[in-house]
């Protein structure tokens, strides 16, 4: 095996793994509600000073409690030493005890209990090195009078070493509320994060169903308009009639279709702004300019903006009327007719969105030509289509369109340009996919991969009207 195959078999590879990763991903995806409920539960959490009792933390630290009052001291001592809550009598007892001996004493003298000592042996907790602080008390205990005689000293001795201690396990302590407090705060970022890609996946799901709806509503008012037209008037022959139906019905599909899966027309304008430059060049050669497939108008309306005297064609009845409903130029004809009836260098600018791919090649060849007639010098022609350099466009996405017919290549559109004798041609692509949907690796095969599958789903072919030779000499 080469050292082409080998890269191939990696990266093959690692395609698969990101594969599972989004099927795992999928199946573990939250059900409704859950990252609230998750929010809810990490912000009704005490604050991290006020945390309940760790059981099993017996470390002096914990159990010295330097930040919480001698009542919960105590219930936390006995919680982790005893397992148990604090009873009333010990609770009288120590708070007795606490002023005068301190929470050093009151630990050690729990220590040495006999409850103490089975409740962590059946919970098989080992108490740290701190244990030979109970060692005093424990001794004294043993000492039957001696013990009591020396109990006071004792415990003003204990009560030093806390107060000598005091500074350094409130220091710990305020660690450990710290750390508590960065991980909620971890906690809730990571919350905050998957609410924040949750609404932008139902922003999209809401988009899809904004544009569905006015898909629907907008076939509907096509459908009400055509039943209104089909019955005014003596009722023509039934053949013809079925046929205009039909002809109706198919164009609300196809102007619901366009809601649907072309995107919103405030999206479309976004994407036509990138023709400025165009626009401009075409505006020194005239105003007036024709959009071949106008569809749902989004680049008349741009033009009219930029003060061209647009007007447009389109051989869909839902589409003309949406235009002409917004007060645009726009005429039910074919686009060769279209063309014909233009006379010689009177445009300034014609163009044609993602209307070759629906073209047999000798109707997209006199489209070209008939443009080169029509427009002045120094005129534009715009035709944009989808880009099969994108391997997933030219063998998927194109064909969401079922009157789509073949893919059109930067190549091919670039030569039939200029076979037609229009100069300055460029090639002009648009539209990648964004880059969470690429391979991840900055190797050149990822690179290469990435460009071939993520690259700019449309392009376009810009030539411009040179002036014949006789006219350039005589200016």
């Amino acid at each position: 095996m080469n050292h082409a195959d080998g890269d191939l078999d990696i990266l093959v590879a690692r395609l698969r793994a990101i594969a599972r990763q989004h099927e795992d991903a999928a199946a573990e995806a939250p059900p409704p509600r859950a990252h609230r409920d998750s929010l809810l539960k990490l912000l009704s959490r005490r604050d991290p000073a006020e945390q309940g009792i760790d059981k099993l933390d017996t470390s002096l630290e914990h159990l010295f409690a330097a930040l919480l009052n001698d009542e919960r001291f105590l219930a936390r001592a006995y919680w982790v030493l005893m397992g148990r809550e604090v009873d009333e009598d010990g609770l009288a007892h120590y708070l007795g005890v606490l002023p005068k001996a301190g929470r050093l004493y009151v630990l050690a003298d729990l220590l040495c209990a006999d409850e103490t000592k089975r409740s962590l042996a059946k919970r098989q907790l080992k108490v740290p090195r701190w244990r030979w602080l109970s060692v005093p008390v424990w001794l004294g205990n043993r000492l039957g009078v001696v013990g009591r005689l020396v109990r006071p000293p004792l415990r003003i001795i204990y009560r030093g070493l806390a107060v000598a201690m005091r500074p350094r396990l409130m220091v710990m302590g305020r660690l450990s509320v710290l750390e508590a407090r960065a991980r909620q705060l971890d906690e809730l970022t990571d919350v905050l994060l998957e609410m924040d890609l949750a609404l932008e996946e139902a922003g999209q799901d809401i988009a899809a169903l904004d544009r569905s709806r006015a898909a629907l509503f907008s076939a509907l008012q096509h459908h009400r308009r055509a039943v209104e037209r089909l019955t005014e008037g003596p009722p023509p022959k039934v053949p013809a009639n079925r046929e205009a139906l039909e002809q109706q019905l198919f164009d609300a599909y196809y102007l619901a279709f366009e809601d649907a899966c072309r995107g919103s027309e405030a999206q479309i304008r976004e994407h036509l702004l990138n023709y400025a430059p165009q626009l401009d060049m075409a505006s020194r050669a005239g105003t007036r300019a024709l959009d071949l497939g106008c569809g749902r108008g989004e680049w008349l309306s741009l033009l009219s903006e930029r003060g061209f005297s647009a007007h447009g064609a389109d051989l869909n009845v839902a589409m003309v009327e949406h235009c002409q409903e917004r007060g645009f130029e726009v005429a039910h004809a074919d686009l060769l007719a279209a063309l014909s009836a233009q006379p010689d260098n009177s445009h300034a600018l014609v163009s044609a969105f993602h209307l070759a791919e629906h073209l047999p090649f000798d109707v997209l060849y006199r489209m070209v030509d008939e443009a080169q007639r029509v427009l002045a010098p120094g005129g534009v022609l715009i035709i944009e289509t989808p880009n099969p350099e994108n391997l997933l466009v030219g063998s998927h996405t194109f064909y969401h369109d079922p009157t789509h017919r073949n893919p059109l290549t930067p190549t091919a559109m670039t030569f039939l340009l200029e076979y037609h004798g229009l100069g300055e041609v460029q090639v002009r692509r648009f539209n990648p996919y964004p880059e969470s949907a690429k391979v991840p690796g900055d190797d050149p095969l990822t690179e290469r991969v990435n460009g071939h599958l993520c690259g700019p789903q449309d392009f376009a072919v810009v030539g411009v009207k040179v002036a014949p030779a006789a006219e350039e000499a005589t200016s």
